[in-house]
């Protein structure tokens, strides 16, 4: 089976990373075995590329990243963030961004925006540091972050994404309002009970993915995917051979070709292990 496959798609939190959130010993062996028979791996995630850089280094490769859920696609993980290395980028509208900014702050809940590899929290508080804590990468708070979208949108620079965190009930009473307004204008993703990514509208993984495997001159049946969640669905259906974690709900299993150990029990290494069987 591992002849036909020449790139490798994974998620990272909950499928690529353990339960300390960091790539196993075992799991940097594969994707080094991978590189050596020019097999790029490239992380496909909701993260800022600055979240996923330190675990490229770790192997280390420097290849291609899918970021903020296919919001932003780069060439390079390690070049500038220029023209040259932007294969795509869409914005969420910054009306949008602001309106729900603005129903943030009347709920008192954590909002931080993403534009290329910056990160802007609207609090210096718990929800900044657990992120900060869970990606490796410090937050610049900012009080007025309606100010700094309209500056944005003055400078034409793209919002990828935006995050609210806060507890549970407001969170549930805040997702069903943004999908009562904004449905088709922006994804809202539900990643924990506690958290809303919300990225630009049309865009998902697998469309990230697509970019990147034309640019390479690839097709989705050269590809396999590891993914947990549901925003991993889409790629795992694109790709010729998606993989579910064994952590992912069962939806998620039910769209793959094959259920892969839990990201607790290296299962992305395992499976690459039984699939590219390099001697």
């Amino acid at each position: 089976m591992s002849s036909k496959f020449r790139i490798v798609f994974s998620d990272v939190d909950g499928t690529l990373l353990n339960k300390n959130r960091e790539l196993s010993s075992a799991t940097i062996f594969q994707i080094r075995k991978l590189t050596q028979h020019n097999i790029p791996f490239i992380m496909v995630s909701a993260r800022m590329p600055a979240g996923m850089i330190h675990l490229y280094r770790e192997v280390p490769v420097d290849n291609p990243a899918i970021c903020y859920n296919g919001a932003l696609v780069l060439k390079s993980i390690e070049e500038k963030m220029d023209a040259k290395n932007i294969l795509f980028s869409k914005t969420i509208d910054y009306n949008v961004a602001s309106s729900v900014f603005g129903t943030c702050r009347k709920f008192d809940l954590h909002f931080s925006l993403y534009t290329y590899n910056l990160w802007y929290a609207s609090k210096n508080d718990e929800w900044r540091l657990r992120e900060e804590n869970n990606t490796k990468v410090k937050a610049t708070i900012h009080s007025n972050l309606e100010y700094k979208i309209s500056e944005l949108e003055k400078d034409k620079q793209h919002i990828h994404k935006l995050m609210v965190m806060g507890e549970s009930m407001l969170i549930d009473g805040l997702y069903n309002h943004l999908v009562n307004q904004f449905t088709g204008k922006i994804n809202i993703y539900r990643s924990k009970d506690t958290y809303i990514e919300i990225t630009p509208a049309n865009i998902n993984k697998a469309s990230g993915c697509l970019i990147l495997l034309n640019h390479l001159g690839l097709k989705p049946e050269q590809a396999m995917a590891f993914g947990d969640n549901f925003n991993d669905i889409e790629m795992l259906q694109l790709v010729n051979f998606g993989v579910a974690m064994d952590n992912a709900p069962s939806e998620v299993k039910d769209k793959a070709k094959m259920v892969a150990p839990a990201n607790t029990d290296d299962g992305v290494a395992k499976t690459l292990e039984s699939i590219f069987k390099f001697a």
